[in-house]
């Protein structure tokens, strides 16, 4: 299993969204799946993002349901699903 980054990425992200990644890098290697990063901090977001902060990370889906990543990253994260041809999961740490 593998952890790829895309090209520029870059950026620390904070200890909820570092221990997410953690969970679901384990989780993809269960499956058999190496886990693409697409970004963290870098990048141009829209104001209110979670990304500037480090609390947000976006990487491949690859076969695996939003419910499954719901479920890995737990209460306090939102999971938004981008549809082709991005084909990502953002997820954030935004407890409410």
């Amino acid at each position: 299993m593998t952890i790829w980054h895309k090209e520029g990425v870059c950026g620390c992200l904070n200890q909820q969204i570092r221990k997410c990644k953690g969970r679901l890098v384990e989780y993809y290697e269960s499956k058999g799946l190496d886990f693409f990063i697409t970004c963290k901090r870098d990048g141009n977001h829209h104001s209110g993002s979670c990304h500037p902060e480090g609390d947000a990370i976006d990487f491949k889906r690859q076969r695996v349901h939003k419910s499954e990543i719901q479920e890995v990253c737990g209460k306090g994260f939102d999971v938004v699903e981008y549809p082709e041809p991005r084909d990502i999961y953002h997820v954030e740490y935004d407890p409410k």
